[in-house]
């Protein structure tokens, strides 16, 4: 791989890596989108939101099973996708957390870009492989199951308000005249 080669495969690792991170995030946005839905409560955002998404995800699971408004098929799809969301976020944090660099050991002219990182109870680092295609497809699946956990919460919601219109307005902005 010549120099410039490398440069436009690193431009683009990076770019993927960006994007990556984003759709990481806007899922992130939806888990405690359902969680706070689920909880019930108008103070749900003060042990919710920023908390990390393996806390979410465990609190989602956790209500869901108790909740009066999840039926058991709901219950058994939204289990098989918290699963999938623990699993992609593992993924995203080896990308994340890990420190990037290439293979010095790989065969010459070949970048083979690699993260290095230390988990909790192990002495030594562990190694994985990174590449345009995996990083590609992590993108692809946490839209995919973005889209699911939506789907959880706006089923929820419908379930939950009956005939009752749910509308969202942007704070300070309404239809309705004001008296002033």
């Amino acid at each position: 791989m010549t120099s410039s080669q490398s440069d436009q495969h690193e431009r683009a690792m990076y770019e993927l890596l960006g994007r990556m991170v984003s759709m990481a995030a806007h899922l992130e946005l939806r888990l405690q989108m359902l969680a706070t839905r689920l909880v019930e409560t108008p103070y749900a955002a003060h042990w919710i939101n920023g908390q990390n998404s393996s806390m979410v995800i465990k609190l989602i699971g956790d209500v869901a099973k108790e909740h009066p408004g999840v039926h058991p098929d709901q219950l058994k799809e939204l289990e098989e996708t918290l699963k999938e969301c623990s699993r992609l976020f593992t993924r995203r944090h080896g990308y994340v957390h890990g420190a990037w660099s290439v293979d010095g050991a790989a065969p010459e002219g070949s970048a083979a870009w690699q993260t290095m990182r230390f988990t909790r109870g192990k002495q030594t680092p562990t190694f994985a492989p990174l590449s345009l295609d995996d990083l590609a497809d992590l993108i692809h699946r946490l839209d995919e199951v973005m889209t699911r956990v939506m789907a959880c919460l706006i089923g929820h919601i419908k379930a939950t308000s009956g005939d009752r219109l749910v509308t969202i307005e942007p704070e300070g902005e309404s239809d309705t005249p004001s008296s002033e």
